[in-house]
């Protein structure tokens, strides 16, 4: 975020003007902020605490990559189809969808062939990066990617994209730590041994507090970033292509035509995706029934007024947590209608 602020001061200092807002100062500022309430929401316990983080990150996460998908895919080659594929998963229920992580996040004992996807790539990586071929293969992939980062942040630092170049960098230093832990102290499951049999550590994802919240999150982001691009990328498609040319004419980058013309323009739609968002995530239930039915700390309301209710027959506990969570959604349906009244004015 100080990095933002600073970009934002030394850009504005150079047109004259104040802060200027561009990709390079609003990024970082945008992650710093993210990162400290993710920190924050990460160490507080509590269902309604636990509610509050899935709305934060939830709402935050989708309507940036949806954000983020309809801007790159605005008249791609393929756009219709890679939008198509991105949004595949809100035609999966909720509870499909979960079934469907459950066994993605699986993990076996170690002393069996894993079936999940994330635990059988973290095995896999633990047992490569230990063999000397292994660890050869692993530096070759991540050196050339990391060449091709370089080779990007050359190129966009030679158009004055600076966006892309500190994107490149970013992305080229993860590369040189993924080196280093191959080289180090290893990267993925490490072995270690059981009696006379060397085995691989796996990971618990959904029994792993505080973090098993963030791979229940994971479900709903992945649903709902196809509904925020759709949205997104109609009201971009909206945005009057004269003021576009004109903003290029009077010299504007595509960083600033982004910041101070398409944003702008789509305000409106962006506040009626992210208050649709709060209102779906403030009353998550399936995810969380499904995969943790509520256990390892994460607990949310919807859950909670269900288990109350209909498991422990506590109908007065769980009648309260159901006016709690409509009072909840009140605010944000009230802000929603001003707006859409102040619209039809």
């Amino acid at each position: 975020g100080l990095i933002g602020l600073i970009a934002g001061y030394l850009s504005g200092r150079q047109t004259g003007g104040g802060f200027q807002s561009s990709g390079l100062s609003m990024g970082p500022i945008v992650l710093g902020g993210f990162l400290f309430a993710f920190a924050i929401f990460s160490n507080l316990r509590g269902t309604v605490l636990n509610n509050l983080w899935w709305v934060f990150t939830v709402t935050t996460l989708a309507t940036t990559f949806g954000l983020a998908i309809a801007v790159l895919a605005d008249r791609a080659k393929f756009e219709n189809v890679a939008k198509s594929i991105i949004f595949l998963p809100m035609a999966i229920s909720f509870v499909g969808a979960s079934i469907i992580w459950r066994f993605v996040y699986i993990a076996r004992p170690v002393q069996k062939d894993q079936t999940g996807i994330l635990n059988s790539l973290w095995v896999w990586l633990g047992k490569t990066s230990t063999s000397s071929n292994g660890r050869l293969l692993l530096t070759v992939v991540f050196g050339l990617l990391f060449a091709g980062c370089l080779f990007v942040a050359l190129r966009a630092m030679r158009a004055g994209a600076n966006g892309a170049l500190f994107g490149a960098g970013a992305l080229g230093l993860f590369f040189v730590f993924l080196l280093y832990r191959v080289f180090g102290p290893g990267l993925g499951g490490i072995a270690r041994t059981v009696g006379e049999k060397t085995f691989t550590e796996t990971i618990i994802f959904t029994q792993e507090p505080p973090f098993n919240n963030v791979w229940l999150m994971v479900v709903l982001i992945w649903i709902q970033t196809g509904f925020t691009m759709v949205i997104f990328s109609a009201a971009i498609k909206a945005v009057p292509s004269d003021l576009i040319e004109a903003s290029r004419v009077d010299g504007a980058t595509e960083s600033q035509t982004f910041w101070r013309v398409t944003i702008p323009q789509i305000a409106p739609t962006i506040g009626v995706v992210t208050t649709t968002l709060i209102v779906l995530v403030m009353k998550v239930f399936d995810i969380v029934k499904v995969i943790t039915n509520g256990n390892f700390g994460t607990q949310v309301i919807a859950n909670l007024m269900w288990t109350r209710g209909f498991s422990e027959f506590n109908i007065g506990l769980g009648s309260t947590l159901a006016v709690l969570l409509f009072i909840s959604i009140l605010p944000v349906m009230v802000i929603n209608i001003r707006r859409m009244q102040k619209e039809a004015a």
